[in-house]
């Protein structure tokens, strides 16, 4: 999938990255070397030419937390967790209710497992996975005409949703303004930053809404499925790195000149 790296900077508009996006698992863990490098790289920047850092997770916001306070990872300054459903400023203790607010009331359990009990082959995912606006389910398999029918059943039950499916086995039932690159989007106009001064990163399925955001430029690491590489294909602005886990996205940094 090498046809979908850009050639060097400077060949697309590029401004200045002024905030990175990047998924956890798969992403920046994996390979417990490569994640100290690029803790050690990204605290080698200089503060004031450091772009923003949002991790963009399937994980809660307190499992996000925990891998920070045991420094795993860098301290970011927002954490978005649920897969786009809920947003922390590491500032501020507890969620922001201004993007809760905005997803709406949480989900019914009882009418969306109404419809996923119709769909052979289903199953819900242990409780530690579900939250109030997100619903996962297992479901191998599914093609995406199976998802697209499945997003039919729910519309004609009267529940307005979001479809997430990936590592052809998860499917997370969201609000539509949920997912990451929902949560995302409202990041970024909460901070007036402008979508081509995002960098984003991941590996899976789950990320390929960032990764189709208007402007925004990817790094894809060489680990990730083809779920994701397959969709960040079919634009020029996303960079494929050689290298797996953090260190696709160190590459990737270089290649958009936040790292020199």
């Amino acid at each position: 999938m090498s046809d979908f790296r850009p050639g060097v900077p400077g060949t697309m508009a590029t401004r200045p990255v002024r905030l990175l996006a990047s998924d956890i698992d798969g992403t920046l863990l994996g390979d417990e070397a490569a994640a100290e490098r690029f803790r050690r790289t990204w605290h080698s920047l200089k503060s004031e030419e450091r772009p923003l850092l949002v991790y963009n997770s399937a994980r809660t916001a307190e499992d996000i937390t925990s891998l920070i306070e045991a420094k795993l990872l860098p301290r970011p300054d927002y954490v978005i967790g649920g897969v786009g459903t809920v947003i922390a400023d590491v500032r501020i203790a507890g969620p922001l209710q201004a993007f809760m607010e905005e997803l709406g009331p949480p989900f019914e359990e009882q009418a969306v497992a109404a419809v996923m009990q119709s769909i052979e082959g289903a199953a819900p995912q242990p409780v530690l996975h579900q939250l109030p606006h997100k619903i996962s389910w297992h479901l191998p398999e599914a093609g995406e005409e199976r998802i697209r029918s499945l997003a039919m059943r729910f519309a004609a039950a009267g529940l307005a949703v979001k479809l997430v499916y990936s590592c052809r086995r998860d499917l997370d039932i969201l609000p539509p303004a949920g997912g990451k690159g929902g949560a995302l989007a409202w990041i970024c106009r909460r901070l007036s930053i402008g979508l081509d001064e995002v960098v984003v990163a991941g590996d899976s399925g789950n990320d390929r809404e960032m990764f189709e955001m208007p402007h925004v430029r990817g790094v894809v690491v060489a680990n990730a499925l083809a779920e994701l590489r397959d969709a960040a294909s079919l634009y020029r602005r996303h960079f494929l790195a050689s290298r797996c886990h953090a260190d696709g996205v160190i590459e990737g940094l270089k290649h958009w000149g936040v790292l020199r």
